[in-house]
């Protein structure tokens, strides 16, 4: 039947109920999205991490310390809406980790974040409370340029408690072969746990400081608020705000005094002889001048306040005063001690240095102190002193010793006799540089014996290893414009890579990728039978590694590989248990006036017994090397990308965390440091691998072109079946040929 009635084909109605069945399927499955999204809203601790070590994953210590919380932690995020168009794509990164440790916390942690550019209110805050101050950052696109301070920091806080992440403190900023930037965010999950263990376990109240502190508590100002100029007119203000709050915590303890020299000159020359303050000149022609000098008094030690830096607020002043508390209260912070060489430069060169108004050259282990400094009260200790370390150290850290005299061994041992953790970097050689010339020199720590009774042995040759790291060498290339010097970068023996396999001890190296051992020499650890004492490795070269005792080699680059003489080398371990001490037998060193008299020829006096002959459980790390923690060598191997002076400060704070069992931010500590390298391949897998590149897509398509061709050659012909003819109709239909 033919007509406007007609019955749809077959064809068609199969086509709508397909069509039909379909939009019903993708209904369901979109309701069933729905409730299972719905299920798993409130499964807050759901998270897929496809990255190898799972860098993108909170770490079970961050979890344990959010799940033991037992009060709330606000983190307050400061960051502008316009800001550099690098750092904006960072802020949303932040935002998705602060979520993630107010779910893990359970609410525990809240989060806020403010543009200070829009809310007057949450702007003086951050400045005053805090002491968050802007970045000026310079912008440049084809619509403006110009120069914009916007926000970026964060701050973790606890009651009265609170840590400051500035810019600086959250940002690393590395320039590129082709001049660009690469701006990425540090280790964000370290820097917060750190912070929140710190407000909650670390840091007490400030009332609970000056409670704690040896005596009376006197902040003294010495300035003349009119005589200013304007660059620092507003830091009296900024004193007396922070002192104001300071008195309403520590009550009768806490003492502000406000002195103006110039108007009393018997109190100038009183301040001047108390707290050596002198007027400082408004200009080099100016006989105009002011003071603006702050001092704390505590009991009776005294401690200086900078007030003339940049940034110096009432929230600044108030931190450094609150610093300065917990450095003399005891129990705040674990202290370190560090015993490390000050400036190599004799005192008379420092003089005429300073005379002629050039810099002094800082300590070589300046770095390790501030990185140092942190998470812990950093003090230095010197071994030779009539009182040994100090009784409030609780790791000692001997960096690069040299000639210790018999006191000064008997100081560390008898630290280690009653119970201190002891951390020792020590090598029999050091690298000497100057200009473009590098010679190692042999040295003596004079712990040889010392570290010989326990079963140590430093050995008196250098590592080298076929794995190790660049170094930069001077080289003269002769071109048409004549000699042009420049700096190759050649594989250096003397540079060992610890990383892989020689990560032995993870519990230490945690996250770690690598360790860098420089002109670094092996250990040999056999302590006596009956000693007791477990030797823990910590860190080893690798298979093709070897040793050599001549010097004359480490000028030059190249090298090759002693067969069948490599094997790994011992560069770091620990003994664990109780020592016996290395004076039990000797006696106690004399003192000044007996050694007089032995010299003299006299019979040597008798020496005093040793107070502590046995301690109790405790660690000895040795590390043989000291150029892995120098400011000189990383200087020098500054132009290297990815080098390791990073990894050797974290792995130096890991060594101390574990000595004191405090292993909490071992595992995040290292998080992103360390650059992924790509291992260097032999030439034949190089030629291997690029024929491979070539000739498997050429392979792909002409296998693919095949494949089509032989579909085509034997596709059936398609025959279109003649159209049914109603009854009646005239001769029957023809058939259709393809």
């Amino acid at each position: 039947m033919t007509g406007p009635h007609a019955a749809p084909p077959p064809q068609t109605l199969h086509r709508g109920r397909l069509r039909l069945s379909l939009w019903i399927t993708l209904a369901l499955v979109g309701l069933n999205l729905v409730a299972f999204n719905a299920l798993l809203a409130g499964w807050t601790g759901m998270r897929l991490d496809l990255t190898q070590e799972g860098i993108y994953s909170i770490t079970p210590a961050t979890k344990r310390i959010l799940a033991g919380l037992d009060e709330d932690v606000l983190i307050h995020g400061y960051f502008s809406k316009r800001t550099h168009p690098k750092l904006a794509p960072l802020i949303p990164r932040i935002e998705d980790l602060l979520a993630e440790y107010e779910a893990m916390s359970r609410g525990r942690v809240k989060v806020t974040f403010l543009d200070p550019k829009e809310d007057e209110l949450a702007e003086e805050e951050a400045n005053d409370r805090f002491g968050v101050e802007s970045t000026p950052f310079r912008l440049a696109s084809k619509y403006e340029s110009g120069i914009v301070n916007a926000y970026f920091a964060l701050v973790v806080q606890r009651g009265d408690q609170y840590v400051r992440y500035g810019f600086g403190d959250l940002i690393d900023v590395e320039m590129l072969p082709d001049g660009d930037l690469d701006v990425k965010l540090r280790n964000l999950e370290y820097d917060l746990t750190r912070a929140i263990k710190k407000v909650v376990y670390g840091f007490r109240s400030t009332s609970e400081l000056f409670e704690q502190v040896p005596g009376p508590v006197r902040l003294v100002a010495v300035m003349t608020p009119g005589a200013l100029p304007e660059l620092l007119s507003g830091i009296p203000d900024a004193i007396r705000t922070a002192a104001a709050e300071l008195e309403t915590r520590g009550g009768d303890t806490f003492e502000f005094v406000e002195i103006d020299p110039s108007t009393d000159e018997a109190q100038a020359r009183e301040v001047a002889m108390r707290y050596g303050a002198r007027p400082m000149s408004l200009g080099l022609f100016s006989s105009e001048s002011f003071y603006l000098y702050g001092f704390l008094e505590v009991g009776e030690s005294m401690e200086q306040l900078n007030l003339v830096g940049e940034g110096v607020t009432a929230a600044t002043l108030r931190e450094a005063v609150e610093n300065a508390l917990r450095r003399q209260a005891p129990g705040f912070l674990k202290t370190v001690g560090v015993v490390a060489p000050g400036s190599d430069l004799p005192p008379e060169i420092m003089a005429q240095l300073q005379m002629q108004g050039r810099s002094v050259p800082p300590p070589e282990f300046q770095q390790v102190r501030e990185y140092l400094g942190r998470d812990y009260q950093v003090k230095s200790v010197d071994l030779a002193a009539e009182d040994g370390v100090p009784t409030d150290v609780d790791v000692l850290v001997v960096i690069k010793p040299r000639d210790l005299d018999e006191r000064s061994v008997y100081s560390l041992d008898q630290y280690l006799m009653r119970g201190g953790r002891v951390i020792l970097c020590a090598a029999p050689y050091e690298p000497q540089f100057s200009g473009s010339e590098l010679w190692v020199m042999p040295a003596r720590t004079g712990l040889e014996d010392w570290l010989a009774h326990f079963g140590v042995t430093i050995q008196d040759t250098l590592v080298l290893d076929d794995r190790n790291q660049p170094l930069p060498i001077p080289e003269v290339r002769r071109t048409l414009l004549g000699n042009i010097r420049t700096l190759v970068l050649k594989p250096y023996p003397y540079l060992v890579e610890v990383r892989d396999e020689g990560l032995v001890n993870r519990q230490i190296t945690a996250r770690l990728e690598a360790v860098g051992i420089y002109w670094g020499s092996p250990l040999q650890v056999e302590p006596p039978a009956d000693s007791g004492l477990e030797v823990i490795p910590i860190l080893r070269s690798s298979e093709r590694s070897w040793t050599s005792q001549d010097l004359t080699q480490v000028q030059f680059a190249d090298y090759t590989v002693p067969e069948g003489e490599t094997e790994p080398q011992l560069l770091a371990a620990a003994l664990s248990g109780r020592f016996r001490s290395y004076f039990a037998e000797k006696g106690a060193p004399t003192g000044d006036a007996d050694l007089a008299s032995s010299e003299e020829g006299a019979a040597d006096p008798p020496r005093a017994e040793v107070p502590l002959k046995l301690s109790p459980e405790t660690r000895l790390v040795v590390v043989g090397d000291t150029a892995f923690l120098s400011d000189f060598v990383a200087r020098v191997l500054a132009g290297i990308q990815g080098g390791f002076f990073a990894e050797n400060l974290a792995f130096m704070q890991n060594v101390i965390d574990w000595s004191t069992l405090d292993n909490d931010l071992v595992g995040i500590r290292a998080r992103g440091l360390a650059a992924r390298r790509i291992e260097r391949l032999e030439r034949s897998t190089e030629i291997t691998l690029e024929v491979i590149n070539y000739l498997v897509p050429v392979l792909l398509l002409g296998l693919l072109a095949a494949y089509r061709m032989w579909l085509r050659r034997n596709a059936a012909p398609v025959v279109v079946p003649a159209a049914a003819s109603p009854p009646g109709a005239g001769a029957p239909a023809r058939r259709a040929r393809a």
